[in-house]
C-alpha cells in the first residue's frame, strides 16, 4: 500500500513538472480571486460577479506581465512579486476594515507615524481574525516555496496574446455588468464611496479609484436628477425635499447679505456658489439667543455611549443627560479616514473630504464659523484642550486656526505619562486657566474613553477595575465601562471648580461623542445595550447629545439628527448671526428636517432610513416612499458630500468673505 502511494505522488510530481507553465498560469491567474474572496468572506462581502471578473482580469494581467520576459527566472520573480503585493494590499486593507469598518485611503499614509502609536491595535484585530490573515498569507508562502520550484522546473512560456485577451474579456464582461446597474456606474463616474467601492468592485478595483479621485484630484461632479421630478414650486432639489416647516412669521431666516458673484472665481467656486444660493435656509426660532451672552464649554467625549450612563454609577453624566436638551434620537457616524473626523464634524459641520486628513486640509483655510473665532470677536477667551499628544493629526495648526489658544500634552499640559492620559487630570489642570475670565469659551477633546478595552493595555480601565468589576458584562464591555468612569469625576471635577468660581449659572455644556466605541466588537456593544442583536447600518451610530445649564427647562428633541447638526444648533441657540446655507447640517429647530449622512451615502431623512449598500428603504412615518423621492434624497446626499468638498479644497470662505481664494484652488 505504502509503495502504491509512493508511485502515485511520484507520477503527480512528474505530471506536475511536465505542465508546469500552465499550472502556475492558472495559479497567477486565480490569484486574485483567491485573495479577494477570503477578504470578502471575512467581511462578510457577497463575491459579486464584478468583483470576481474583476479578480480575473488582475489575475491574467498578472500572468500576462510575467509572460514578457524570456527567463523563466525573471517570469517567476515578476509574477510572484506581482501575487505578493496583491496579498500585501488584501491583508492591510482587510485588517484596517476590520478595525475602523471601512478600507484606507492611499493619501492616509500620510498619517501612519501617528496611527503607530495604536500598533497595538492593529495587532489586536489580526489576532482576532487570525484564521483569516493565514489564509491570505497562505497564498504568499506557497509562491515563494514549492510554487517557485515548480515554475523553474519548467522554461516554457506559454502563448502570450491568450492573456492579453483573457484579461481584455474579463474587463469588457465586467463593464457590461456595470452598465447594467446605475448604482455600479455612479459608484464609478461620479458616487465614488469607498466602503461601498470596496464593498462591489472588490480591494484592488477600489484603490484604483482611489488614485484616480483622490491622488489626481479627479473633481466629482454631483449626481445630476432629472429635471421633471423637481416640482414646479420648488426652487432647488433640496426645496423639493427638504421643505421648511411653516414656523411663524415673525423668525427671519438664518441668512446673511452675501455677494455670492464673486469677482475672479474659479469655475469651481462658481458652481459651489450657484449650489449655496439655491438652497432653502433654516429659521430662526423660539429658542434663538437663549444662551446670549453665556459662556460654552463644547465637549466631544472620546468614545462615549450613553449606555454607561447609570444614575448611581454616574451621577454627573445622569444630570447633563437628563435635565436639560436631551437629543433621542442621534447619531454619530464613522467617517472613514481617520477618527478625527467625527470631531471635525461637530466643530465645523461640513463633511470630511475623502482621501485627506480633513482637519489638516483646513488647517490654513478662513473658517469663519469656527465657535473659538466667534466667541473671541465678541469678547470671550477661547482655548481648547486635549489630553493626548499636543500634535496628533495636527491639532497644533487646526486648532488655532479656528480661534483657539491650544493646549494639550507636550505643549502646554504637563500630565502623568500613561496610556490612556486622565481627563480628571486634565480638568484639574485645565479649569483654573479659564474660571476667573469673565467670558470664555472651551472646547475640550478627552482621551480617557479610548480602546483598548482591557485591563492590562487601559490605565484608566485598571484604575477603575473594582468599580465595576461586580457588573455582569464580558470583560472588554467592564472594562469600557470603568474607562469612562474618568470622564464622569472629569464632569464631576468641572462642575465643581466653576461652581466654586461662581461661573457655573452662567455656563452652557455641551457633549457628544466622536463616534460609537468600535473597540468593542459589535456583540459585545450589543450586550452593553441589553438587546441580542444590533443593526450595523444605522442603529451600530445611535448616540446622544446633551445641552445642559443650571436650572434649564428639559426638552426632549426627537428629530433624527446627528453631529453634523450640533454647530448650527448651538449658534442658534447662542444668538449668533450666520448663515445657515454655508453648513451641511442644520438648526435642529429651524424648520428644516435634518438629514442623517453616513460615510456610505446611506441616510436617515423625514420620511425613511435609505441603505446605500443594500438598496434597502425603509419608511419611518406611514406616508408612502416613493422612488422619486429615494432618487431625489440621493442626490440631496451626493450633492452635499461633494460640495462640502469643494468648500475644503477651494477655501471657500475665504473666496466668499474676503474676495479671493487660497492657492492651489481647483478649477
Amino acid at each position: 500500500m505504502g509503495n502504491r502511494i509512493r508511485t502515485f505522488i511520484q507520477a503527480l510530481c512528474a505530471a506536475a513538472r511536465r505542465h508546469a507553465a500552465p499550472l502556475c498560469a492558472l495559479f497567477c491567474a486565480l490569484y486574485p480571486a483567491y485573495c479577494e474572496g477570503v477578504a470578502s468572506a471575512g467581511m462578510r462581502y457577497d463575491m459579486t460577479w464584478i468583483k470576481l471578473l474583476l479578480a480575473l482580469a488582475e489575475g491574467f494581467f498578472i500572468v500576462a506581465a510575467g509572460n514578457a520576459f524570456r527567463s523563466a527566472r525573471v517570469r517567476c520573480a515578476v509574477q510572484a512579486g506581482l501575487c505578493t503585493v496583491v496579498s500585501a494590499l488584501c491583508i492591510s486593507q482587510f485588517v484596517y476594515s476590520k478595525i475602523f469598518g471601512t478600507p484606507y485611503y492611499l493619501r492616509s499614509a500620510s498619517g501612519l507615524s501617528d496611527a503607530m502609536q495604536f500598533s497595538d491595535i492593529a495587532l489586536t484585530a489580526v489576532c482576532n481574525n487570525i484564521l483569516w490573515v493565514l489564509a491570505l498569507l497562505a497564498a504568499p508562502l506557497a509562491l515563494w516555496t514549492g510554487w517557485r520550484k515548480l515554475y523553474l522546473d519548467s522554461a516554457a512560456r506559454l502563448h502570450r496574446p491568450l492573456f492579453a485577451h483573457a484579461f481584455g474579456a474579463c474587463l469588457l464582461a465586467a463593464a457590461l455588468c456595470v452598465s447594467s446597474s446605475g448604482m455600479m456606474q455612479e459608484l464609478i463616474l461620479y458616487g465614488f464611496v469607498p466602503v461601498n467601492s470596496a464593498r462591489s468592485f472588490g480591494y484592488l478595483p477600489y484603490m484604483a479609484l482611489d488614485v484616480k479621485y483622490n491622488l489626481f484630484n479627479i473633481v466629482r461632479d454631483p449626481v445630476v436628477v432629472p429635471v421633471e421630478l423637481i416640482p414646479d414650486d420648488a426652487g432647488s432639489l433640496e426645496e423639493a425635499v427638504v421643505l421648511p416647516e411653516e414656523l411663524p412669521p415673525q423668525y427671519a431666516e438664518h441668512k446673511l447679505s452675501l455677494d455670492f458673484d464673486i469677482p475672479g472665481a474659479t469655475e469651481a467656486v462658481r458652481s459651489l456658489s450657484d449650489w449655496i444660493k439655491s438652497r432653502p435656509a433654516s429659521s430662526k426660532n423660539e429658542y434663538t439667543g437663549l444662551f446670549e451672552g453665556k459662556n460654552l464649554i463644547l465637549i466631544t467625549a472620546e468614545s462615549f455611549s450613553p449606555y454607561i450612563i447609570d444614575e448611581e454609577r454616574t451621577p454627573t453624566l445622569y444630570k447633563l443627560a437628563t435635565e436639560g436638551f436631551r437629543f433621542t434620537n442621534f447619531y454619530t457616524p464613522l467617517w472613514g479616514v481617520s477618527t478625527s473626523d467625527g470631531e471635525f464634524v461637530t466643530t465645523t459641520s461640513l463633511i470630511p473630504k475623502m482621501g485627506v486628513w480633513s482637519y489638516t486640509e483646513i488647517a490654513d483655510n478662513y473658517m469663519p464659523y469656527a465657535l473659538g473665532s466667534l466667541f473671541t470677536d465678541m469678547g470671550a477667551r477661547s482655548f481648547a484642550f486635549h489630553d493626548h499628544d499636543y500634535t496628533y493629526y495636527n491639532r497644533q495648526y487646526s486648532y488655532p486656526n479656528m480661534g483657539y489658544e491650544y493646549y494639550g500634552q507636550g505643549g502646554g499640559l504637563d500630565l502623568e505619562s500613561q496610556w490612556p492620559e486622565s481627563d480628571l487630570e486634565m480638568m484639574e489642570a485645565t479649569v483654573p486657566m479659564f474660571a476667573d475670565e469673565d467670558y470664555f469659551h472651551v472646547y475640550y477633546l478627552t482621551v480617557s474613553g479610548h480602546l483598548n478595552y482591557s485591563y492590562l493595555g487601559n490605565s484608566m480601565a485598571s484604575k477603575h477595575r473594582d468599580e465595576v468589576d461586580d457588573l455582569d458584562y464580558s470583560e472588554p464591555v467592564r472594562a469600557y465601562l470603568a474607562c469612562n468612569m474618568e470622564l464622569e469625576y472629569a464632569l464631576e471635577s468641572l462642575l465643581s471648580q466653576l461652581e466654586a468660581a461662581g461661573k457655573l449659572d452662567d455656563t452652557v455644556i455641551a457633549l457628544a461623542a466622536d463616534h460609537y466605541p468600535y473597540g468593542l466588537s459589535v456583540e459585545e456593544y450589543a450586550e452593553l445595550r441589553g438587546v441580542d442583536e444590533l443593526d450595523e447600518a444605522f442603529e451600530l451610530y445611535r448616540n446622544a447629545f446633551f445641552i445642559w445649564t443650571p436650572g434649564i427647562e428639559p426638552v426632549e428633541v426627537d428629530a433624527a439628527c446627528s453631529n453634523l447638526d450640533i454647530l448650527p444648533t448651538l449658534l442658534n441657540l447662542f444668538g449668533i448671526e450666520y448663515d445657515s446655507r454655508l453648513l451641511m447640517g442644520t438648526d435642529v429647530f429651524g424648520g428644516i428636517s435634518p438629514i442623517v449622512l453616513f460615510y456610505d451615502h446611506s441616510f436617515i431623512a423625514d420620511k425613511a432610513f435609505y441603505n446605500a449598500m443594500t438598496g434597502e428603504v425603509t419608511p419611518r412615518t406611514d406616508e408612502e416612499v416613493t422612488a422619486d423621492y429615494i432618487t431625489m434624497m440621493r442626490a440631496v446626499v451626493n450633492e452635499r458630500f461633494t460640495y462640502s468638498a469643494r468648500i475644503i479644497e477651494t477655501d471657500y470662505y475665504r473666496w466668499l468673505f474676503e474676495g479671493a481664494g487660497a492657492g492651489g484652488a481647483v478649477s
